[in-house]
């Protein structure tokens, strides 16, 4: 079958997730703006955001999913699932030996990532402070990740990609809450925020550890038993895969890591990049956590049966589903950043300059969209392989052009050099990946034509939603109510949306043939 429905399911369940998550988001800019705590907040969970963003798209998928396939194709259901018992054990206790070493170290770890607070004794406090707080949380992500993985790797989809709401709600009731019923100092509505974080991890926790066990996993625990060495060898080797998988698979959050590294250093400029970081992941988190999950699963079984039509089919789907969903959202972006960010987030405490400033940041991190949709489509082609050594070295290439990029760029824009760091090293990874692929990645002759057409369907799209975007400048007007500028923005969105589907189905680029199963060749 086309793999057109698993990603739509994922991509869909993730997408409630990211819709969610920018609800929460607008609720946190009216409760906390930009302040001297927004950036405390933001700085605590930028270690916990980048590895829950990158196990939502499939991190640990790069050394479970095909290692499993390959002990399932040799022994049968019971000995995978027997080994991820011995992994999930080990698992347990490299979680608690992380936390417990991160609450030690947490000021050298906050010096890191917001060195640019140190400068202001009371911000710092705050962030190390927040930071042990929130910490834990990444002990509950990645043993849920572990299990989302086990899920993956059988086809079961959508629960793991749908726990993530749990946090998103909890914190939506609790912002609720402390903008009407119970207000609160920006300092205290912060140390509640956290809290409620860490309480979030426990119960997607519970979920996935039910899902797995109702989907025959046995989910036993087992820590003294990895303690004592009394667990299969190959589990150690298999965690240590993980790390390079999850460095190579979560990439695109390395990147952000690194911008908001550099933003710390203007003042407001790590909230800006937060902001305009939630409406890029909408689109990006469709699209990726779609073709990071689905992906290589398909591609990892193909590959142990020597399926070589079953891989082109996948490979093709993959290319189609990404780049004709990511080009028409990034030139979206692009072209609407201004009266998105102001309807979305210019009231209360967040200004029309934190806005023009968001604005001009997440049109640049829309020159990256295709980028990092391109590394997500070419990766399962090393993965499925269990060959990381190249996808690494791109990885650091990517780092190290980010780097340079925003050293160039930092004397003649200051607040957006961040941003462009982003986009040349999307750019970086994705080229090198290209190049290093060498023949592995086949697929569909009719794939390219698909493509051109979309593309050139997108860019028809973008000249006709600027067109329509100036005629409703006057609804647009930040002074307008939201109710007005939410219904013209709406529109536009879904005029755009029309426009592109219109072209994209004269074209013969979409059509019911891709949602239903085909013959291999």
């Amino acid at each position: 079958m086309s793999l057109a429905l698993p990603f739509t399911i994922v991509g869909s369940a993730t997408l409630a997730s990211r819709v969610t998550g920018f609800l929460r988001d607008i609720l946190i800019a009216a409760t906390l703006g930009t302040s001297a705590i927004a950036d405390v907040y933001v700085a605590a969970f930028l270690i916990p955001n980048l590895i829950r963003r990158m196990m939502s798209e499939g991190a640990l998928n790069a050394a479970i999913v095909p290692r499993l396939a390959r002990l399932e194709q040799e022994g049968g259901q019971q000995a995978a699932r027997g080994f991820s018992d011995d992994v999930l054990s080990l698992l347990s206790v490299v979680v608690v030996v992380l936390v417990i070493v991160a609450e030690f170290a947490m000021p050298q770890i906050m010096a890191v990532l917001a060195h640019g607070f140190r400068g202001d004794g009371a911000k710092f406090a705050d962030a190390v402070l927040f930071g042990r707080i929130a910490f834990p949380f990444v002990g509950f992500i990645l043993i849920v990740a572990l299990m989302s993985a086990l899920l993956n790797a059988v086809e079961r989809y959508a629960i793991a990609a749908l726990v993530p709401v749990v946090l998103n709600l909890l914190l939506i009731g609790v912002l609720l809450g402390l903008l009407v019923i119970v207000p609160a100092s920006q300092r205290q509505a912060g140390l509640v925020l956290v809290s409620t974080v860490l309480a979030a991890g426990f119960v997607q926790f519970v979920l996935l550890w039910w899902a797995a066990a109702r989907a025959g996993f046995d989910m036993r625990l087992r820590p003294w038993d990895a303690l004592r060495g009394r667990i299969d060898p190959a589990a150690r080797t298999l965690l240590l895969m993980a790390l390079p998988g999850m460095v190579i698979a979560g990439s695109g959050h390395v990147h952000m890591i690194v911008a908001s590294q550099f933003a710390s250093f203007e003042p407001r400029a790590i909230s800006w990049l937060y902001f305009a970081d939630r409406l890029f992941q909408l689109p990006l988190g469709f699209v990726a956590s779609a073709v990071g999950v689905v992906l290589l699963p398909r591609v990892a079984r193909a590959l142990q049966q020597g399926d070589a039509a079953a891989i082109a089919d996948a490979q093709s789907d993959s290319l189609i589903f990404g780049l004709l969903l990511i080009l028409p959202a990034g030139i979206g972006l692009y072209v609407l950043a201004d009266p998105i960010v102001t309807t979305l987030f210019q009231r209360a405490a967040f200004t029309s300059a934190d806005a023009e400033a968001t604005a001009a940041i997440l049109r640049v991190l829309a020159i990256a969209l295709p980028g990092f949709v391109l590394v997500k489509i070419i990766l399962p082609t090393f993965l499925a392989r269990e060959r990381m050594q190249l996808p690494l070295a791109a990885v650091a290439a990517a780092i190290a052009a980010n780097v340079a990029g925003v050293w160039l760029l930092r004397d003649s824009a200051p607040r957006l050099a961040p941003a462009y760091g982003v986009a040349i090293g999307a750019w970086a990874n994705a080229i090198l990946l290209m190049l290093a692929v060498n023949g592995r990645f086949v697929v569909r002759r009719a794939t390219y034509w698909r493509l051109a057409g979309g593309f050139a369907a997108a860019i028809a799209m973008g000249i006709a939603t600027a067109w329509l975007a100036g005629l409703c400048a006057p609804l647009l007007d930040p002074a307008r109510s939201f109710a007005v500028k939410g219904a013209a923005l709406a529109g536009l969105c879904l005029a755009g949306v029309a426009i592109y589907l219109g072209l994209a189905r004269g074209l013969g680029v979409i059509d019911r043939a891709m949602l239903r199963p085909r013959r291999a060749g």
